[in-house]
């Protein structure tokens, strides 16, 4: 094989293909990244066993071939080329990186122990790139990043087509982040997706249309492809994912109103006096909200809020992570729809309906304080 890629479009599709592999691969062969170049440009391929990513890269190929490089090596070399021509010429043995300036001798990683890719299926719809990286980045505080066995589900993104909408949804049990967009497509479809592939993956989409294939049950992979990026993955079990959320009652006695922004001035700066993750009371009293804390010592702030509803002088408590994790995906005035001290409150844009996040009172408080 030998192919000539500009340095920019190389380097970084290398350190993108690289950062899907483990750093301590069980088997070796996953730590390789695949080289295939022919009449149509180079693709290079990762693969760790459950997910495939690929990127297609302009180049001139004089001999058409594919080989298996280190991807560390591929991605650190790359990095340090400055902009210019790089070529890569293999053989069945070693390999050669070099530039006008500059040359690295590797060896290659035998081609007939990397494994077959997975085949993607055919794409059911699609969705804006840059739609779909705001959406992921909107809901992934909520996602229970240790979580396994029964809770596994929770360690993923839920995609569900609902409609003309995909509907992205995490949750960790104690909050539900949930982001809409607009969905290209028909049928059914529905796939919980591994978060950290969600996660590394969106912003690799943005200003590209993806092209979905989400299976009807949410068995088995999905895929997202972009044209120049691919991202086959393997799909958590949708049965340990908690569906029972889609029924939670939301229905609110009262909605509170007041600016995101200065809501979450008033807790980080009451927190000063908290050590640790304790809880936050925040009291509506019609015209303001007063937000507490105390550990160390205590603190309180003021900013002003209106309150529609019957819940004048309602106290809520929260952990005050959870909190801040919601009020900072909004600008402006946002709305507050609570019930009781007991119930979840909801977070939302009173002007913009795509987006929600649920969080769970502290039901003891003042016991969670004193811990």
């Amino acid at each position: 094989m030998r192919a000539t890629i500009p340095q920019p479009e190389l380097a970084e599709a290398a350190k993108w293909a690289a950062r899907q592999l483990p750093t301590t691969p069980l088997n070796p062969v996953f730590a390789g990244l695949l080289l295939t170049a022919d009449d149509n440009g180079v693709n290079l391929s990762a693969f760790d066993g459950e997910t495939a990513v690929r990127a297609h890269l302009d180049g001139d190929v004089t001999e058409p071939g594919r080989a298996v490089l280190s991807a560390r090596l591929l991605s650190d070399i790359t990095s340090t080329l400055g902009k210019t021509d790089v070529t890569v010429t293999t053989t069945d043995t070693d390999a050669q990186v070099e530039t006008r300036t500059a040359r690295f001798d590797l060896s290659v990683i035998p081609l007939n122990d990397y494994p077959a890719l997975p085949t993607p299926a055919t794409a059911t719809g699609s969705v804006d790139g840059s739609e779909l990286a705001a959406a992921v980045t909107r809901v992934k505080m909520a996602i229970a990043r240790d979580a396994e066995g029964s809770f596994a589900g929770m360690s993923g993104v839920r995609l569900k087509v609902v409609g003309d909408r995909l509907e992205l949804t995490a949750t960790d049990r104690y909050r539900i982040a949930r982001h809409t967009i607009p969905w290209q497509g028909g049928g059914e479809g529905m796939a919980v997706v591994p978060g950290p592939v969600m996660t590394a993956n969106a912003k690799a989409f943005t200003k590209q249309t993806v092209h979905l294939s989400l299976p009807p049950a949410g068995a088995g992979s999905a895929t997202f492809d972009g044209g120049s990026r691919q991202v086959t993955t393997l799909l958590i079990d949708p049965s340990v994912f908690p569906h029972k959320l889609d029924r939670l009652n939301r229905a609110s006695q009262a909605t509170a109103f007041f600016d995101a922004e200065e809501l979450a001035q008033a807790i980080k700066q009451v927190i000063t006096v908290n050590d640790g993750e304790k809880p936050v009371w925040v009291t509506f009293d019609g015209q303001h909200a007063t937000v507490r804390a105390r550990d160390t010592g205590s603190a309180q702030a003021r900013i002003e809020a209106s309150l529609e509803g019957d819940l004048d002088g309602i106290e809520l408590a929260y952990n005050s992570r959870w909190l801040l994790d919601g009020l900072d995906v909004f600008t402006g005035r946002i709305a507050f729809d609570v019930n009781t001290p007991h119930t979840p409150g909801v977070l939302r844009d009173p002007d913009d309906d795509t987006y929600s996040y649920l969080v769970i009172p502290i039901r003891d408080p003042h016991k969670a304080a004193a811990a």
